[in-house]
């Protein structure tokens, strides 16, 4: 698909089948509101590339904690913005294969990944660890550049996922603030951490104070809201604290 001629994926990749809605619904255990949710939010969702190593010089990765033979590229045309990070998560656990979710609206685009894990318990069903998502963006964001993956590691597929995850990462923490050259993606995830949990925090006392009545309380909400928005702004200025 020339949309995606970015990831600089080969041909021999391609798939561009549907997958249909019902994949989920008979596979996923899902709610009556999650079913809802797809029915109402989702258009069409396509399988647009399988990485594996039929198909591409990558080996796959297997330890204790991780299995990934291939990795797939998978996009969701939706009609609105609604409980994406939801719906992400469905579809990662339905197909446990590491993945690049891409939810379209009209022109935009915006990117989920998540490393996954073996669900020591069940082996058929995996475990996501920490959703990175981007904010809506268009075909010529910056982050695109960053998502050839014939710049990144072809070690295995562990090692080729980590680089996506990276970039978007990255991407992500660069989009709020600015970043030097020598910034990891461990370090960027780590950083965006920091900050939407002090934001979450400042949201939650924001609320509190709207309710308080008392002038005191109002006062000490107040000096809280403060510590914490001069920490961010510590943060966002490049201070680790």
């Amino acid at each position: 698909m020339d949309t995606y001629n970015f990831l600089n994926i080969p041909e021999t990749c391609f798939i561009g089948s549907t997958i249909y809605k019902k994949l989920f619904y008979e596979n996923a255990d899902l709610s009556t509101s999650d079913k809802s949710l797809f029915t109402d939010t989702i258009s069409k969702v396509t399988w647009l590339y399988c990485l594996k190593p039929e198909a591409i010089n990558i080996t796959t990765y297997k330890d204790e904690m991780r299995d990934y033979p291939e990795i797939e590229v998978i996009e969701v045309l939706i009609h609105k913005d609604y409980k994406l990070k939801r719906i992400a998560e469905i579809i990662m656990r339905t197909i446990p294969y590491p993945m690049l979710l891409i939810f379209k609206l009209e022109d935009k685009r915006q990117l989920y990944v998540a490393h996954q894990r073996t669900n020591q318990n069940d082996s058929s069903k995996n475990t996501i660890e920490d959703f990175i998502a981007t904010d809506w963006v268009d075909l010529d964001s910056a982050l695109f550049a960053k998502l050839d993956i014939k710049q990144m590691r072809f070690t295995n597929f562990y090692a080729l996922y980590s680089d996506i995850v990276d970039a978007i990462s990255i991407y992500k923490l660069s989009a709020i603030m600015t970043t030097n050259d020598n910034i990891t993606g461990a370090e960027a995830r780590e950083l965006s951490t920091k900050i939407e949990d002090i934001e979450q925090e400042i949201t939650s006392l924001r609320s509190k104070l709207k309710k308080e009545s008392q002038f005191n309380r109002k006062m000490e909400l107040n000096i809280k809201i403060k510590r914490l928005e001069d920490n961010k702004n510590k943060l966002l200025g490049g201070d680790r604290i």
